[in-house]
């Protein structure tokens, strides 16, 4: 982690900060520690943070990702920035931030700079997480006065073989040129933002190539670094043979052949407190888990956000997490809970 990361993320931290959100913060986190502790049961009328969907289309095919294999059941499109706009209207006294992602590469959109101005202009924190293919010039200036305040790029291998092992139809030489322009253009802007993060993914194949990433990283000057763990869509014997190695990993495969988290999962959950997931038709989903909107808790073409929220699907399906969270399909393949980073 660089200096650079703790400044940016201070001073984006006390931009954003008002009184009622700070406020705000205060009630959720009371209000999941009381639900944790069985004490009382007052989930929040509203989350701090909003996961948003500009798309649900890509450029690759990863073949553990349901964008990357077309295999949605669920309707697929662009976001309107009118529901956007709107969902800001609603909530944007109460949020802390908006993550631009949930499926697809949001880069993708064509007018992706517009969706975060309107959630810059009320002073939020945004973020946005993407393969990197589409950091052209222009759209690393778009990134930049559109006032991104964190920008999240995965670069799953440091050469091209392993890199496309999982980053199907990928390039990685591309993403890297990417990166480094959008370092030299927020240099030449005088821009703090977006602070920009790098993400390596740990498969089998790729994991001796970590200190090299880390090397690059360092080279190329990036605020931040890190290792994630791989995931897998079904919890097979044969994906866990394919994708997950023996070291570093969030799974654990018994003598049956059997394959689970490598933890208990805890009747409990943290990120259904703060935050909400939002499809790119403005479905309200319990978290980006939920990747076909199996568990939707109503839709914003049905209603305000609130409303939505506060109401009989979302109070059941809380209320089953804090009791038995297991018997939920999404949860079973869940990292709340569960350590993903190395």
């Amino acid at each position: 982690m660089r200096f650079s990361w703790l400044v940016g993320g201070l001073l984006a931290g006390g931009r954003m900060l008002t009184a009622r959100r700070l406020w705000r913060g205060v009630v959720v986190g009371v209000s999941y520690l009381l639900a944790r502790t069985r004490l009382a049961w007052l989930p929040p009328k509203y989350p701090l943070f909003l996961g948003v969907e500009p798309t649900t289309a890509c450029n690759l095919r990863c073949p553990q990702c349901i964008s990357g294999l077309r295999a949605f059941s669920r309707p697929t499109g662009r976001l309107d920035p009118s529901l956007l706009e709107a969902l800001m209207e609603e909530l944007h006294p109460y949020l802390w931030g908006v993550l631009f992602y949930f499926q697809g590469e949001p880069l993708i959109h064509p007018e992706i700079g517009r969706l975060i101005l309107l959630v810059s202009r009320y002073r939020l924190l945004s973020s946005l997480s993407t393969n990197g293919h589409f950091l052209t010039e222009e759209k690393c200036y778009e990134l930049i006065a559109a006032g991104l305040t964190h920008i999240r790029i995965s670069i799953d291998g440091m050469t091209s073989e392993s890199y496309e092992k999982y980053r199907v139809g990928g390039n990685l030489a591309l993403v890297q040129a990417g990166v480094e322009r959008l370092l030299r253009m927020r240099r030449a802007m005088r821009s703090r933002f977006p602070l920009i993060e790098l993400q390596f993914i740990a498969f089998k194949h790729n994991r001796q190539e970590i200190p090299e990433f880390y090397r690059w990283a360092r080279a190329v000057k990036a605020d931040f670094a890190r290792v994630k763990t791989a995931q897998i869509l079904e919890l097979t014997p044969e994906a866990y043979d394919t994708w997950i190695p023996e070291e570093g990993s969030r799974y654990i495969k018994d003598k049956s052949g059997t394959v689970r988290l490598n933890a208990k999962l805890p009747n409990r959950c943290w990120r259904l407190w703060r935050a909400a997931e939002i499809t790119w038709d403005g479905q309200i989903l319990p978290c980006c888990f939920d990747k076909n909107a199996e568990y939707a808790f109503g839709s914003l073409r049905e209603g305000r956000f609130s409303e939505i929220w506060e109401g009989a699907k979302a109070e059941s399906f809380r209320r089953q997490v804090f009791q038995a969270r297991e018997s939920i399909d999404i949860c079973r393949n869940c990292s709340e809970g569960v350590p993903t980073w190395l």
